[in-house]
């Protein structure tokens, strides 16, 4: 396949055709080894199945390297005077320039020249491509960002890897830091400064970690989203970095980096902390498996369930007894699986129930409750079990209305042998509500009745006493209700 050859519209003859509009516009602003490539891929045009159209024979003759000379062509690719069909192996079809001049991007070379000059003493390590000169001068352009400013930008970043870095490198910190706002002299110096700062918290991080390599961008980064975002100190950072080099042998900022997330994720931001949680790993790991069985669940590794679950519970004030029995209450409500169990936590976390007590001082006032409705159910000859609205409208009668038991069971009295009973009780309580009745005698006033109120007593549940499924699920018909 010919190396260089001619786009069909371009026309043979036995002499090399130059446009005017070319020469006036080109010239002057492209680069001198572009200019040279372009004009030696003109004369390989002519002879485009020749076996000297090759990209050696452009190397021979031109004195420039393999990648010099695809740098060349992507340069004119630029400015739509050639294609680069492929690269391996490497293919340009030349195009005609009369219709593509107009469309071209000029660069003032005489602007830039100190500007080519300053980047070429930075960098070097090795020769800058015209196409790499051309990277630069139209990142500047299009960022607005001072060439002067952006020789800072080059120069940090060859102190970092070296005068012989590349210009991806170069152009992706630039890119970053501009679109993070800092493309002015003394936004980047600020940056400058601040990085110089976290570099030498990684030097220090990197000595704990018994890290041997270079320190580049990244790890600095790392560092900073340590410091910055996660919050740890760097002391607690050089004792955690220790830890883990000694533990897991391996001395990279990547795995500091897990476990710091970790500990941030668990919400563990000291050195005690963490010291505390790593020693106590057995003791959760035992409390993962009693809930697992409590729920009838099985893994065989716990270990993504105690950072993912165990830890953050136990945080929030639950303690290994709390949940057992929030467990077995999930499994007898049906609920057999952690995604659901941690539902039914954050309801009970939200009600303020963490300990045992409080959850069974909590669940009795519930079955106290359902005793009381299921004495007006008996009243009413309702013959079912307690459900959800019959809890709703008690709830309201006696927390949002504030009525006595003596009101309730007036009220009730008055819907014996009534059809829907139980929502003519709760419209009389609404009734005597919006009439701002408060005293059992003004409601018989209202009503002309002068039957006697009766009183109930509740034997509660000794909680010694294993509870049915019919009690867990009044609970659970509460804590539904609950909006996390």
């Amino acid at each position: 396949m010919a190396f260089c050859k001619y786009s069909s519209s371009q026309i043979n003859s036995d002499t090399i055709t130059i446009d005017v509009k070319f020469l006036n516009d080109y010239i002057a602003v492209a680069p001198e080894n572009c200019l040279k490539v372009y004009l030696f891929g003109l004369l390989k045009c002519k002879n485009s199945a020749g076996s000297d159209n090759t990209i050696e024979n452009f190397e021979n003759v031109l004195g420039l390297s393999k990648e010099d000379v695809i740098d060349c062509f992507l340069y004119w690719q630029d400015q739509n005077v050639v294609q680069v069909l492929d690269t391996e192996p490497i293919e340009i079809r030349y195009l005609p320039t009369k219709d593509n001049i107009k469309n071209t991007k000029k660069i003032e070379s005489k602007k830039y020249a100190s500007f080519v000059q300053e980047l070429q003493e930075i960098l070097s390590g090795r020769q800058i491509t015209p196409n790499e000169f051309y990277k630069y001068i139209d990142f500047v352009e299009h960022y607005n960002i001072l060439p002067c400013d952006f020789i800072m930008i080059v120069k940090y970043c060859a102190d970092i890897k070296g005068n012989n870095i590349n210009s991806n490198y170069i152009l992706t910190v630039a890119k970053v830091w501009a679109e993070e706002g800092v493309k002015t002299a003394s936004k980047i110096e600020e940056k400058i400064e601040n990085l110089t700062l976290i570099s030498s918290d990684a030097s220090k991080i990197a000595k704990a970690l018994s890290y041997k390599g270079n320190l580049s961008i990244e790890h600095q980064q790392l560092c900073q989203k340590w410091i910055n975002s996660y919050g740890f100190n760097l002391n607690n950072l050089l004792l955690v970095a220790k830890k883990v080099a000694s533990k897991t042998k391996s001395y990279s900022f990547e795995t500091l980096d897990r476990y710091l997330t970790k500990y941030y994720e668990l919400k563990l931001m000291s050195f005690a902390e963490i010291e505390e949680y790593e020693a106590n790993k057995n003791d959760l790991k035992n409390i993962a498996r009693e809930i697992n069985k409590a729920l009838g669940v099985y893994y065989e590794s716990v270990d993504n369930e105690i950072e993912t679950y165990i830890l953050p519970w136990m945080t929030k004030g639950f303690n290994q007894a709390s949940l057992i029995q929030i467990a077995n209450f999930c499994f007898k409500n049906s609920i057999r699986n952690l995604e659901g169990m941690d539902e039914s936590i954050q309801k009970f976390h939200k009600l303020g129930l963490t300990s045992i007590n409080s959850i069974n001082n909590y669940l009795a006032e519930i079955l106290q409750m359902d005793s009381k409705i299921k004495e007006i159910l008996a009243r009413l000859k309702i013959d079912r079990r307690v459900n959800s609205f019959d809890r709703s409208f008690y709830r309201t009668w006696t927390y949002s209305y504030n009525f006595s038991d003596e009101i309730i069971d007036f009220a009730v009295s008055l819907a014996e042998n009534k059809s829907n009973s139980m929502r003519y009780v709760n419209t009389i309580l609404t009734n005597w509500f919006e009439k701002k009745y408060t005293m059992l005698e003004q409601v018989k006033n209202d009503q002309q009745f002068k039957k006697q109120s009766k009183e109930k007593s509740f034997v509660g549940k000794s909680f010694g006493d294993n509870f049915t499924e019919e009690e867990v699920n009044a609970l659970f018909d509460n804590l539904d209700e609950i909006n996390l």
